[in-house]
Parts: structure tokens; C-alpha cells; sequence
């Protein structure tokens, strides 16, 4: 009857880093923290909370710079309503050289489940957007060897 956004992108970058050979050599309890700063628990992950948890597993990256991400990639938004959203980037939206919002893959009821979606940036007039720029982050997972645990390259 509802929509788990988090749930979504924690299954996508679970399914991602075991076959990309990530989490070879994690313990469980490892993982369990890496679902749980996922998800935003400890209060220090709240914030960033995929880029933490990718960081901390030690699978990943916080990608600092919109610009330098890629479809793919995941993305943990704050709108200026204080709503978050995790979702997979598709790719950002753009005029001309600037970003202007994102479209997105995730679960929400809007697309009553998983579907994609596009969001403006709250700094961009004309298009009523509520996506906080200065609270989007990102988070790349590393390319691991796909081939230890039989995914495509």
C-alpha cells in the first residue's frame, strides 16, 4: 500500500556491489551498519546517508561536484519542504549549461511504485522545483571486479 524509496536504492546497490565483488570480505555486521546509515540511523548519516554508508563500507564515493555525476549513480535529495527522496540518477535536466533538476528512478507514489520522475532545483525560477541543490548528494560505488562474481562489465 505504500512506497520505500530507501528500500528501492538499498536493493539496487546490494544487487550493484555483490557483483561487482564489493562485498567480498565484509562481515554482516558491517553490512548491517551499511544498511542502516542507508536508511539514515546514526544521526550522523541523516544528512548524507548514502554517500556515508558507501564511504564508511569502504565500496564507494561521495561524489562532491553535480556535474561530475553519472546515470547510475545514487542520489540522496532534500526538498526545501524537508522532504527526502533516495533515488537513481537517470540523468540531470538541463538548460543550456546549467542543471536545472534531475530525473530519477525510485519508488514514490506519484509513479505508485518504482518509476522515473523529474524534480527542479528550488533555485531555478519558472519551474516551481523543491529540490534543495545544496542538500543533493551523491554517491558512486566502485567498479569492483565484476568478473569474481559473474557480472557484465
Amino acid at each position: 500500500k505504500g512506497t520505500y524509496c530507501s528500500g528501492f536504492t538499498f536493493s539496487v546497490a546490494m544487487r550493484a556491489a555483490a557483483e561487482r565483488g564489493l562485498l567480498e570480505g565484509k562481515s554482516v555486521a558491517a553490512v548491517r551498519r551499511f544498511q542502516k546509515e542507508w536508511y539514515g540511523v546514526p544521526k550522523d548519516a541523516q544528512e548524507k546517508q548514502c554517500a556515508v554508508a558507501v564511504e564508511r563500507l569502504g565500496i564507494g564515493r561521495h561524489v562532491k561536484e553535480l556535474e561530475a555525476a553519472r546515470p547510475g549513480d545514487f542520489v540522496q535529495i532534500w526538498r526545501t519542504n524537508k522532504s527526502g527522496h533516495s533515488v537513481v540518477l537517470v540523468e540531470w535536466v538541463r538548460e543550456g549549461d546549467r542543471i536545472v533538476g534531475i530525473k530519477y528512478r525510485s519508488s514514490q507514489k506519484s509513479t505508485d511504485g518504482i518509476g522515473d520522475r523529474v524534480e527542479y532545483f528550488a533555485d531555478v525560477k519558472g519551474r516551481e522545483g523543491k529540490v534543495d541543490r545544496a542538500r543533493t548528494y551523491v554517491a558512486r560505488l566502485d567498479e569492483g571486479d565484476r568478473s569474481s562474481s559473474g557480472g557484465t562489465p
